[in-house]
């Protein structure tokens, strides 16, 4: 990091220089209670200061140069809405030269001002058109709506309810150099855009902070073979552009054939050297291909079962082979009608059941993120290159991840996957229809406790057995949220009332029990536990 230096600056001073305001900032949003609370702390300033020597501090501003202006990467919002505040001022003295040297650049060789303002917006709106209209005067030219006439007009009411409360001329002037020399700012100086980011967001703990989609979407921007109108327009129909670049990240990796640590989103995407943004169109059509899988694929029941039980996973790794998979074989054509052939959907349907006994299996007996991480670069790396993925998983699920998953299993240790488990042993019901299934999980499901969670004291149960056997397998059945909350901490009698129209056959068969005394969740448990070790093929262990 270059060295970096910050002066307070008094307001006067402040607005000798220009400012850019990068494309991938957030447009203008300050609200009227924002202004209405920095008109607030200036006016009580100027009413309680004692002497021109004192301050008012009114934040800091962190900027780096930018050819001839400084780009502010943190407190444009503060600095637009002063220059505002100054334009206002200058409506009411239109005869002090000193505030509109503050809103207009001078012309570098006859020193006169010119209609060209000291801030100058790049981002993507009418923030532009908007302050160079609003400090020329051109208040027609720009809609009702806007955060820059509103704010504006907002000001300017409030200095003619202020002037009209203080006639004398000359409490007006002091108004007028106390708001030019003695509010200030502290600007940051950064020796480049990545070290003044660095420094916002160690600085940050106001509002939301950049994310690393809005400098994506700004160097995208700039490189667009579309119309501008044209880009915003593609970019605003995709949501969650952040995990949208994610999965890039990796599917990009794996095209690399790229297995070792992975790095952070904004530095593998804005390393210099790989250009990885370069080709915005290519990035654009991969981000709506994710998008589309994302958000409108209407996949297969079986594969929209085991990604909603994925989804129940306490971390996202899973994800990423999934896509490089999808996003590789995807069928040519409208990119928001995502299909695969027939071939492929097999293929993908036997990779994600894979995915979710891999996965499951090494979260109930190592619990650990690092557990997965390698075997995913490998399998996505191996889709990406056409060889043999399946066999990372066969390969790195050891004699010993069996014996111990079993082991776990067998003593009911299921830790953060007891979820997952429920609903896989669920789906297994040889008489669960698929589709019924399906629909449950795209639903509000919840996990129900056929013994209640809530201690009685229930028929051929004590408080031991009910609490040793409460959150095992055999006790627990995925229900839809209405159900649960209908069955609720009543007794089995009254529950299995409210089974027999749940769409889950385990929980249907449970409406044949007279009674959920303990050999009856033995006899549940035992065959729920069955299904599961035949499914991740650990039965013969």
């Amino acid at each position: 990091m270059k060295a970096i230096h910050a002066d307070p600056r008094e307001i006067r001073k402040i607005f000798s220089d220009a400012y850019i305001i990068p494309d991938f900032q957030r447009p203008y949003s300050w609200e009227i209670e924002q202004c209405e609370k920095l008109w607030e702390d200036l006016i009580d300033f100027i009413d309680k200061k004692q002497s021109k020597e004192d301050r008012y501090f009114l934040g800091n501003i962190v900027i780096h140069e930018d050819k001839n202006a400084y780009a502010v990467i943190d407190g444009q919002q503060r600095l637009t809405t002063m220059l505002l505040f100054i334009k206002a001022l200058h409506s009411n003295a239109a005869t002090v030269k000193a505030l509109e040297a503050c809103l207009k650049i001078k012309d570098p060789l006859t020193e006169e001002l010119t209609n060209e303002p000291r801030i100058t917006s790049h981002v993507m709106a009418n923030d532009s058109k908007d302050i160079v209209n609003i400090i020329n005067g051109h208040f027609d030219h720009i809609v009702s709506t806007s955060k820059f006439k509103i704010n504006f007009n907002f000001f300017n009411k409030k200095l003619d309810e202020w002037r009209l409360a203080n006639p004398d001329s000359e409490k007006f002037n002091d108004f007028i150099l106390t708001l030019l020399d003695q509010i200030v700012l502290l600007p940051i100086h950064c020796g480049s855009e990545d070290d003044a980011l660095i420094i916002f967001e160690t600085l940050n703990n106001r509002g939301m902070a950049l994310t690393d989609a809005d400098i994506f979407k700004a160097k995208l921007y700039q490189k667009a073979e579309s119309t501008k109108e044209d880009f915003i327009q593609e970019w605003n129909s995709l949501t969650e552009h952040e995990w949208l670049f994610r999965i890039l990240m990796h599917i990009k990796r794996a095209e690399e054939y790229d297995v070792g640590k992975e790095i952070a989103l904004r530095s593998y995407f804005t390393n210099s050297t790989m250009n990885r943004l370069l080709d915005s169109n290519t990035i654009m059509q991969s981000l709506s291909i994710i998008h589309s899988i994302t958000y409108e694929w209407e996949a297969i029941p079986v594969i929209t079962i085991f990604w909603r039980i994925l989804e129940s996973y306490p971390n996202q790794y899973w994800n990423y082979q999934l896509y490089v998979f999808l996003h590789k074989y995807r069928e040519l054509g409208n990119i928001n009608e995502f299909q695969l052939s027939e071939e492929n959907l097999k293929k993908f349907t036997k990779l994600i059941e894979d995915t979710t006994k891999y996965f499951f299996i090494k979260g109930v007996v190592h619990n650990s993120v690092n557990s997965v991480k390698d075997t995913v670069f490998k399998v996505a790396a191996s889709i990406a290159k056409e060889e043999d993925y399946l066999k990372h998983y066969i390969d790195n699920l050891s004699e010993n991840d069996l014996v111990e998953f079993k082991r776990k299993m067998d003593e009911n240790q299921y830790g953060r996957y007891l979820k997952g488990l429920v609903l896989i042993s669920s789906y297994l019901n040889p008489k669960q229809n698929q589709d019924d299934f399906k629909d449950l999980l795209d639903g509000r499901v919840d996990i129900e406790h056929i013994l209640p969670k809530k201690w009685n004291d229930y028929d051929a149960w004590d408080q031991d057995s009910w609490q040793e056997n409460l959150n095992t397998i055999g006790n627990l059945i995925p229900l839809e949220k209405a159900l649960n909350i209908s069955a609720s901490n009543e007794y089995f009698e009254r529950k299995k009332t409210k089974y027999i129209d749940s769409k889950v056959q385990d929980a249907k068969d449970l409406c044949s029990c007279t009674s959920w005394y303990p050999r009856n969740h033995a006899d549940n448990h035992s065959i729920k536990m069955k299904r599961l070790f035949e499914f991740f093929k650990v039965d013969k262990l």
